[in-house]
């Protein structure tokens, strides 16, 4: 669960196959508002205190923020069949599954089933990080870290159940300085930069059990190429989702678990980080609600904890949320 999932909202997508890529043509979308409360245990968020006090290598404190955001989506389905889509948002799917990214993209379903999505992925508002985390003592000064992602995703291959969704992103920091508190040579504290390329891919199955009930067992792999080689890593991971779409009720549940393993010695620390990430994520929808039928109650819950070999490391968040999705 990222921490941009804090500040947003969803909507469930139906996840039975369907011809062409929408009910129908034209322009389609939601606007959906949330609010609710959402608790992060981060050394590494920068809605902790400013000044960590104390031995390095602790945990941090936790703070809990009320949340309250708007989020939509907007897609232009065209072509015979149905078969072409213009869309900018940010998907359900992903939302459904705990992870949030604005997309602009464009949508194709080929003759043999397969629909095949291009998209790119800007940042539009950058993240708040500690310019140096490993500061002590002194207030932290936030810098900010920003990218770009480009998503090539192939669902129903060849008209099956299997899926395929591959991202490369870029990440840059404004102001690097990890480490400059430590006392560390040059060469130390160079293993500790953050900026770098990410590859990331995702194998997926969907298995339905019966009449809108179903689960998608998932693969995932995750390739950090950091300046730093101690902030360079490999990261594979699974991910169990069971789906329950009967009446007005819709519900998807995802389990996850990623392994994380550094390349070299963090010298800040004296040995090389691995972690196990451990997350839970609910969405439900009632729809029809007070019988308008675009207008749906919406609900997420979700809780994330990183368990690392290094304590300054281990993260916990949670959210809890509710709110309303108006169809158009």
């Amino acid at each position: 669960m990222k921490t941009t999932l804090l500040l947003t909202c969803f909507s469930i997508l139906p996840l039975c196959a369907s011809a062409g890529l929408a009910e129908r043509g034209g322009l389609t979308g939601e606007i959906s508002v949330l609010g609710g409360i959402a608790s992060t245990d981060s050394n590494l968020s920068t809605n902790a205190n400013d000044t960590k006090t104390g031995s390095l290598n602790t945990e941090g404190s936790r703070e809990s923020d009320a949340i309250f955001g708007p989020l939509g989506n907007a897609k232009f389905t065209f072509g015979e069949g149905l078969d072409k889509q213009i869309f900018v948002g940010t998907s359900r799917e992903d939302i459904a599954i705990g992870i949030v990214a604005l997309e602009v993209g464009y949508k194709q379903e080929l003759k043999s089933g397969t629909q095949i999505s291009v998209s790119y992925l800007p940042t539009l508002l950058a993240e708040d990080v500690w310019a140096d985390p490993f500061l002590i003592g002194s207030p932290r000064t936030e810098t900010e870290k920003t990218g770009n992602a480009y998503r090539l995703q192939l669902d129903r291959i060849a008209g099956s159940m299997w899926s395929l969704d591959m991202a490369y992103a870029q990440t840059e920091f404004d102001n690097e300085q990890s480490g400059s508190s430590l006392g560390l040579t040059a060469q130390q504290q160079q293993t500790l930069a953050r900026e770098g390329d990410t590859f990331y891919s995702k194998l997926s199955y969907r298995q339905f059990l019966g009449k809108g009930l179903g689960v998608t067992p998932a693969f995932v792999y995750l390739k950090h190429d950091a300046d730093g080689d101690a902030m360079s890593h490999q990261t594979f991971g699974g991910e169990l989702t069971y789906f329950s779409f009967l009446g007005r009720n819709k519900i998807v549940l995802t389990g996850s678990f990623n392994y994380r393993d550094y390349d070299a010695v963090n010298p800040a620390f004296g040995i090389a980080r691995n972690d196990n990430e451990y997350s839970a994520f609910l969405a439900y929808e009632y729809a029809h609600l007070f019988e308008i039928h675009p207008l749906s109650l919406i609900s997420l819950a979700g809780y994330s904890h990183i368990d690392s070999n290094i304590a300054f490391y281990n993260e916990s968040q949670y959210l809890l949320s509710l709110g309303i999705t108006y169809r158009f």
